[in-house]
């Protein structure tokens, strides 16, 4: 972005990817599915990987229902972004 990079760690990279995923729902249904698969390719071209012990299956999918349902929760878009970023910033790790 001008020069610069919009988000300087990759964690706030995967957040704001997995945010506008989840948030504008760009498929008529499999968002959350979609999502999590994106995650996974997204860390794996970049020789990453998740962490299942940070992020398991129930707190993924917690996670993305929060994020999906936001409007409907009451939850404001920044706070999801925050808790995106910061479960991402926990279970993201480089290939060994």
């Amino acid at each position: 972005m001008l020069g610069r990079e919009a988000y300087a760690t990759f964690p706030d990279k995967v957040a704001a990817f997995l945010f506008a995923l989840l948030i504008n729902s760009p498929f008529k249904g499999g968002n959350r599915r979609v999502a999590l698969a994106s995650l996974f390719a997204f860390c794996e071209l970049n020789n990453r990987t998740v962490d299942s012990r940070m992020l398991d299956e129930k707190a993924a999918e917690n996670l993305f229902k929060r994020a999906a349902g936001h409007r409907e929760l009451g939850i404001p878009p920044e706070n999801v972004f925050r808790e995106i970023r910061e479960t991402m910033t926990r279970a993201i790790m480089p290939l060994s």
